[in-house]
């Protein structure tokens, strides 16, 4: 069973800036490596520094121009507005959420190309160093295909990747960001070659996915018009594209914003429409497509465990993060997080409006589910011992992220890789640390490596040197490839320089008041950077 998973110069000057980052990602200190006698279990640890990776060729980079928070989309377009490509080699950025496989020192990589409210893309990847370097090898699935950044856009396309080999076929899971995590939510699922030169070239270039949302228009329009009259707004993603039914055929509009009755701030389109015409989104499942059956609100899958054949067939079974949003409603309710928003407002989360002044009201479980056939999978709920997704410590693992990796230990033991948070984060994303745990039936988990001695995490403090340090702010997506011995591995995951990934420019940032970091407008905007580094095991 297999699971897929710039200028020299430029290049040189921010890979400098990056390994004194890479300090912030602190290696635990309370395991030691290696298996140990009496029941002690498999431990690994870091080997070697943090490095950032670089990707030769693909679409644009933060490096190019390079983007600033004070223009965090500079040279996406040209000056004739054509959308540009990397030029060579870069730092690997804007991407996260990678799903690595491979052997020793040579990997396949499928990555979640993300600028920020622009645009969205599968992007896959090879490397022969230990994901150091990274080459192109292709794309697909993108949500803005051919659009320069405008605030009408919006970056919720297909997400999250991940590939299964089942039953003789490759399948890559994408997370529909438009409608995701919502009660009756599935993963889409497409067809691909994983062995394949380019392994998303049978899939489309370009493939927009919505709500599903319709409505009809309550005064006639002619196209492009500002403000688009609409018997209904409210399930439409806004800002976001409408399509809007006219005598030149369906048009995509691309607005800003809305009232209950009508959308504003519109662009695009042409020809007339009249009273009563249809306005759509695209589908929750667009053509060529399909979603899986039998998961509950899946945010994407953690990792694969061992698994044994049913009724005759080859099963796969997965370890996947079920994630219901808002799932806390009102103040009171029982371990709802409730951080002040002056502790929240430190690291930039959090807004000044009670009751929960922007804590997080979702709510994470690991559940564990079986499928033969890649769509249809049977539900085996949830897993024990990865943490308590309601405790309300600033030392409790409340949120797993849905990217990880299950290896098989020397032992025979099971281990997973995994990155997680807290109320603390204000947000459910898992982005604090990575950890590690071990279990003998992938059902009852330990956290050998946790919150309070964590293989690597963020540090908030921001000291003064934070402009030089580009991943304190989040860190997750440990994907893990083992050695050919079995005792060495090669870890690849995702890093911000701050929890979010745009903040603006002079927001004072840092849980240490002596030693805040102000934004600059000018500061490199370093966001969803792949990074490696080495772990070993005795």
């Amino acid at each position: 069973m297999r699971i897929y998973l710039a200028s020299k110069r430029r290049l040189a000057v921010s890979a400098v800036a990056l390994a004194v980052g890479s300090a912030v990602l602190v290696p635990a200190t309370a395991m030691a490596a290696g298996r140990h006698h009496g029941g002690q279990p498999t431990t690994w640890t870091l080997s070697g520094q943090v490095a950032p990776a670089s990707l030769k060729g693909g679409p644009w980079t933060l490096g190019q121009t390079p983007a600033t928070y004070g223009s965090p989309t500079a040279g996406y377009c040209d000056a004739s507005g054509n959308v540009t490509r990397n030029p060579g080699t870069e730092l690997f950025q804007p991407a996260y959420f990678p799903n690595v496989t491979g052997s020793g020192q040579h990997l396949t990589g499928f990555f979640d190309y993300r600028p920020k409210d622009t645009d969205e893309a599968v992007l896959a990847a090879k490397s022969d160093d230990g994901g150091k370097t990274w080459t192109y090898q292709g794309q697909a699935l993108e949500s803005q295909k051919g659009q320069c950044p405008s605030p009408d856009l919006n970056d919720d396309g297909q997400g999250h990747p991940t590939v299964l080999h089942v039953g003789g076929k490759d399948f890559l899971y994408t997370l529909t960001r438009p409608t995701a995590d919502t009660p009756g939510s599935q993963l889409l699922v497409h067809r691909i070659d994983s062995d394949a030169k380019n392994p998303l070239a049978k899939l489309p270039a370009a493939q927009a996915v919505g709500t599903g949302a319709a409505t009809t228009l309550t005064a006639a329009v002619t196209l492009p018009a500002a403000t688009i009259p609409a018997a209904a707004t409210s399930a439409f993603e806004i800002p976001g594209t409408v399509r809007v039914q006219t005598s030149a055929g369906l048009q995509d509009v691309r607005c800003t914003d809305s009232t209950a009755t009508s959308f504003t701030g519109c662009t695009g389109g042409t020809g007339s429409a009249a009273s009563g015409a249809a306005v759509i989104t695209y589908p929750v499942v667009p053509a060529g497509a399909q979603a899986t059956t039998g998961l509950v609100s899946p945010d994407g899958i953690l990792g694969v465990l061992p698994s044994k054949g049913v009724g005759g067939k080859d099963a796969v079974t997965v370890l996947y993060v079920e994630k219901q949003l808002s799932y806390f409603q009102t103040a009171d309710q029982a371990n709802a997080c409730a951080v002040p928003f002056a502790t929240l407002n430190q690291i930039g989360e959090g807004k000044n409006k009670a009751p929960y002044y922007g804590n997080n009201e979702d709510r994470s479980t690991v559940r564990s589910a079986t499928t033969t056939d890649g769509i249809h999978f049977v539900d085996h709920g949830p897993v024990n011992g990865l943490g308590d997704n309601e405790s309300t410590s600033a030392t409790a693992t409340r949120f797993v992220s849905p990217s990880g990796t299950v290896v098989k230990n020397p032992d025979g033991t099971l281990g997973l890789f995994y990155a997680a948070g807290n109320c603390y984060d204000g947000d459910s994303d898992g982005f604090h640390y990575i950890g590690y745990a071990t279990s003998k039936d992938g059902v009852n988990w330990t956290i050998v490596d946790g919150f309070t001695n964590p293989l690597l995490a963020v540090d908030t403090t921001f000291p003064q040197t934070t402009p030089a340090l580009y991943y304190s702010g989040r860190i997750y997506g440990p994907q893990v490839v083992l050695g050919h011995d079995g005792k060495t591995a090669t870890m690849v995951f995702a890093g911000y320089r701050t929890p979010k990934p745009l903040p603006k420019p002079g927001t004072a940032l840092g849980t240490n008041p002596s030693a805040l970091y102000t934004v600059g407008a000018n500061d490199l905007a370093s966001y969803r950077s792949i990074l490696t580094v080495t772990l070993t095991t005795k």
